[in-house]
């Protein structure tokens, strides 16, 4: 790799290298520490030996990023940690890096970085989150200095409050799937855990599937075969004459025509079935809030999105129903 430098600055380098800041600088390797804080805790140690033998052919051909140590005349990795461990195994014993004139790790830029690589672990964004929180961040916060939809911060934060089982499978899980079992838990714990005992990992079609099981065989109020409710009958009983089920509907409606307003309260106060309805739009899902409607029109409706603090409003028409159950 060719760096532009001036004259003075390799002169400054060739007498300190660990003093050097500004541009892309060759800095001692010997002076650069890890980040015992950065989010990947993990890496594959294939990844390192396919790219520490790249670098031993080509050299290091994207700079790392360092920040200024507490300790004097060293330095702290702030980007490019996998780089650095590739360069030693290579044998280098200089990098090429940029470093910023600054003593704080910036913990966003170190998430970022790794995200949008896409092979951060689960349980690795799972903690970053969680030490975010704890240090005062807003999901809200976290979201817009990720660049991450408020969801998925959501499913990420909810892990903390996720039982033991559940966390176990996040390694071989995606997080929307052990978020839509942790909902599941979160009702029906033990059907849960007695059903995740069987499988290792699941993938977001499964777990779904498994949610609506459980959710479905709890909340059957009213099978097709149960007789509406009303007055019981006797199996053996015979059917009513035609004659007095003609005489009984004629009596019913005097009694309505001469009774209206009272027939009118009755059926006003006549108790409503309680029942939740579970609905998804897109990759999000939630409960359809019916009690009021969307300030955007008849056309939207109000979903208390599962993970969410407030309710959110969507284009009815995109809305899927998933299950309606008996609260």
């Amino acid at each position: 790799m060719t760096l532009d430098l001036s004259f003075k600055e390799l002169v400054d380098v060739a007498a300190n290298p660990c003093t050097a800041t500004g541009r892309p600088l060759l800095v001692a390797i010997d002076c650069i520490d890890e980040d015992p804080d950065q989010p990947r805790r993990t890496f594959s140690e294939q990844a390192l030996e396919e790219l520490s033998q790249s670098i031993a052919e080509h050299g290091v051909l994207q700079p790392i990023v360092l920040r200024r140590s507490s300790e004097d005349g060293r330095y702290v990795i702030a980007m490019g940690a996998r780089r650095y461990r590739a360069a030693q195994r290579a044998g280098l014993r200089e990098i090429p890096a940029f470093v910023q004139d600054v003593a704080l790790p910036d913990r966003y830029a170190q998430m970022i970085e790794n995200i949008q690589r896409d092979d951060l672990r689960a349980p690795e964004i799972a903690k970053f989150i969680a030490d975010r929180l704890d240090a005062g961040d807003t999901q809200a916060e976290i979201s817009r200095k990720l660049g991450k939809p408020k969801d998925w911060v959501s499913r990420y934060a909810s892990v903390q409050a996720m039982p033991d089982f559940l966390r176990a499978r996040l390694e071989g899980s995606s997080i929307r799937a052990l978020y839509e079992l942790y909902q599941a838990w979160r009702t029906h714990p033990e059907e849960i855990e007695r059903r995740c005992a069987m499988q290792d990992s699941f993938t977001d079609a499964q777990a779904r599937q498994l949610a609506r099981d459980v959710r479905g065989e709890s909340g059957r109020a009213n099978p097709r075969n149960e007789l509406p409710i009303g007055r019981p009958r006797s199996e053996n009983s015979a059917p009513l004459p035609e004659a007095m089920l003609r005489r009984n509907a004629v009596n019913d409606c005097e009694a309505a025509t001469e009774h209206q307003p009272k027939a009118r309260v009755v059926a006003q106060s006549r108790p409503v079935a309680s029942l939740a309805i579970r609905v998804r739009y897109q990759d999000r899902t939630g409960q359809l809030v019916v009690d009021r409607p969307a300030t955007q029109g008849s056309r939207h409706a109000v979903v208390l999105v599962d993970g969410a603090d407030n309710e959110e409003e969507f284009p009815a028409s995109a809305l899927t129903i998933e299950e309606i159950l008996s609260k």
